[in-house]
């Protein structure tokens, strides 16, 4: 088996120092072949010309001015050579060293993506594991999709397997021939945000199954690249993306229609400005979509109900 990954990185040479060594550790730790590739989006923190030299066994790419973005960066890593599953990192994650082999009894022809149990990267307590991410669910809220409710370890049976609506984008497995049918991650989302959110939900109305990986234990540093809480073009973005992300996916006449009704109540004009400019490709995408779907949006808000009700028993 081969596995690449995949780690796209905007001015974060101080997290790869950090992060990577343990990347490189898990791959040493496996018998599968592991392609470790890192995508420099444009960075001015000398990312390019440092890397191979600190690391190197690592693959450096770099993106274009004219083509940049974390859905350029992790497309580019993607295809840059042939592999059987795609492990997308963030740069600022560490994994643990059985991390790969923990990982095989879950890459399975059956399975569209693998979503891993990730923790705090430094809890609030000393010694302790702060989980940060479980199985995922899907609701819908104020006019517009939510995949951030999580259900996590304490609360499950972990002799079960269980299926998930949804993945953390900071360690996301990804089966290649799902990537290949999906035609990669959406430009439309660069230069961040909600590009795994697309991609996954793209693959389950196609019929795709997502798996939680319970035993898995990678550790983010949560938000150590994008300052998501802080930074106002974050907040921006979230906006922009969350529209896009309905206009081009969502095809069911209700949810459209309270979309619409939140998005008049509850205006953000400059993000919404954004989108009516990108109208004509998200139209395009969107056509797409709808011939390829095969699951709707209301049986995946009720595959989500019938998981959370599965566990709750």
């Amino acid at each position: 088996m081969v596995i690449s990954v995949v780690i796209p990185s905007k001015n974060g040479l101080h997290h790869l120092k950090e992060c990577l060594p343990t990347v490189i550790k898990a791959a040493e730790n496996t018998s599968d072949k592991i392609n470790i590739i890192v995508v420099d989006d444009c960075s001015d923190d000398n990312t390019y010309s440092e890397l191979p030299m600190l690391f190197p066994d690592v693959i450096c790419l770099r993106t274009t001015n004219e083509e940049n973005g974390i859905c350029a960066a992790k497309n580019l890593g993607i295809k840059a050579n042939n592999c059987d599953w795609i492990c997308n990192l963030d740069n600022d994650v560490f994994l643990e060293p059985d991390f790969f082999n923990t990982l095989k009894k879950y890459m399975r022809d059956d399975v569209f993506a693998i979503s891993c149990c990730g923790y705090v990267a430094y809890p609030k307590f000393p010694d302790t594991e702060e989980q940060n991410d479980g199985v995922k669910l899907f609701h819908w809220k104020r006019g517009f999709p939510r995949f951030t409710e999580n259900i996590k370890n304490d609360r499950l049976d972990l002799n079960k397997e269980y299926e998930c609506i949804g993945g953390q984008g900071a360690y996301l497995i990804v089966n290649r021939k799902w990537y290949d049918l999906l035609g990669g991650f959406c430009n439309l989302f660069n230069p961040y945000l909600l590009e795994e959110t697309d991609f996954l939900y793209r693959g389950l109305k196609r019929g795709g199954k997502i798996i939680y990986a319970s035993d898995t234990k990678p550790r983010h540093k949560c938000g150590g690249t994008i300052q998501s809480k802080t930074n106002p073009f974050t907040k921006y973005l979230s906006k922009r993306n969350r529209i896009i992300f309905v206009w081009k996916n969502i095809h069911d006449s209700k949810l459209l229609l309270s979309s619409l009704f939140w998005t008049i109540i509850n205006p953000t004009p400059k993000a919404l400005f954004a989108c009516l400019k990108m109208l004509p490709e998200i139209l395009k995408k969107r056509k797409i979509e709808r011939r390829a779907m095969k699951v709707s949006d209301n049986d995946l808000l009720k595959r989500s109900k019938a998981i959370e009700e599965s566990i709750k028993k």
